[in-house]
């Protein structure tokens, strides 16, 4: 096949055309610079030394600097093992034109003839073809080279073109399969994060924003599931029901600022006071409720008193407050509405009695 090379390209159009950001970005995008050998391009190199009888194959991919050859048959020591060659090379050429080029014996030809790799490794004819995405940006060359002057004929050409259309199909899924684990991964971002936004405003549904402790709610909620523990198991079930003495004093006095620090400390103090598997609410205004699992009348008294005298030794916001205890325990085929009646009923007995003190429902 007559070939009628281009013009050589200038050192400054090569130079420019290696370092265009756009381009690199493209080819530095692939993943492909400085990995291993793969079997998918290797075979492509193979199979174009067989079909041309040319010595040498490769794909190189430009980058600013140098040429990485991500697949290469043929080619001896240093570059076998290096894979990758500095200053200019033929395949600068087509990085510009944009065109293959072919060339029989680059010795007979200005410019060309100067290229390094005439006199390093002895390259005397070469065949690349520019290996351009669907942007029409050239990452590099698929590429053949002989030792001797030689006619590249037609179907050589032919044969370059074809390995270096499936070069960048297989350079296309790859950049397709990076894409798609690219997105899989914000998927699975998206998704951590909306998990942790349900979550978050799950918390905020069941939660009390004043003191931390779940909202009536959860409490409503949290009681039906143990009474269905108490109906597999027959395991006795208590509930406390709290209200703080002279709290609407505490808000007209001190304002409700002050008032709702009250609240706050109560809070924690009832939690200090209660086990791993109770659960404590605050069901009103000023008014708490704990349920008590696995709890008989006697041990729930236990818990109230000390929950009253916890309250009333500490300082709550600076200010000596105390509390009223009514006290139920479960009876049998009782639901969860008449066990709050019953503690509910008690606590006004004790606040009716006094305040500061506990008592058990009938």
């Amino acid at each position: 096949m007559e070939s009628n090379p281009p013009i050589p390209a200038s050192a400054a159009q090569i130079e420019a055309a290696l370092t265009n950001a756009q381009r690199l970005e493209a080819v530095r995008s692939t993943g492909l610079l400085d990995t291993l050998p793969e079997e998918s391009f290797d075979r492509l190199t193979r199979l174009a030394a067989k079909l041309t009888g040319a010595p040498v194959t490769f794909v190189s991919l430009l980058d600013s600097c140098r040429d990485f050859y991500k697949s290469a048959y043929g080619l001896g020591e240093p570059l076998s093992t290096t894979r990758q060659l500095s200053g200019r090379t033929f395949c600068h050429y087509p990085l510009v034109s944009g065109e293959p080029l072919v060339l029989d014996d680059v010795t007979q030809l200005p410019v060309y003839g100067d290229v390094p790799t005439v006199q390093s490794l002895g390259v005397r004819a070469y065949a690349g073809i520019p290996l351009r995405t669907e942007d029409g940006e050239v990452l590099g060359s698929f590429c053949a080279v002989d030792f001797k002057p030689r006619q590249w004929t037609e179907r050589d050409v032919e044969v370059l073109t074809e390995l270096a259309y499936s070069a960048m199909r297989e350079l296309r899924l790859r950049k397709a399969l990076q894409d798609a684990e690219t997105l899989n991964q914000q998927l699975q971002a998206q998704v951590q994060q909306v998990d942790a936004l349900n979550r978050a405003l799950s918390e905020l549904a069941t939660t009390d924003v004043l003191t931390g402790l779940s909202n009536r709610r959860a409490f409503d909620h949290h009681l039906k599931l143990e009474l269905g523990i108490v109906d597999r198991r027959d395991t006795p079930l208590s509930l406390l029901v709290l209200d703080v003495d002279h709290f609407k004093r505490i808000n007209d006095t001190h304002g409700h600022e002050t008032g709702d620090k009250v609240l706050q400390a109560i809070a924690q103090v009832l939690a200090r006071c209660a086990r791993a598997i109770d659960m404590i609410a605050r069901v009103g205004g000023e008014e708490f409720a704990v349920i008590l699992p696995n709890t008989n009348a006697g041990g729930a008294l236990e818990v109230a008193q000390r929950m009253r005298i916890a309250v009333a030794q500490a300082h709550c916001a600076g200010h000596q407050v105390t509390i009223s205890v009514g006290s139920a325990t479960l009876q049998s085929h009782e639901d969860a509405t008449s066990l709050f009646s019953r503690a509910d009923a008690a606590l006004y007995a004790a606040k009716a009695a006094g305040r500061n003190r506990m008592v058990s429902a009938a």
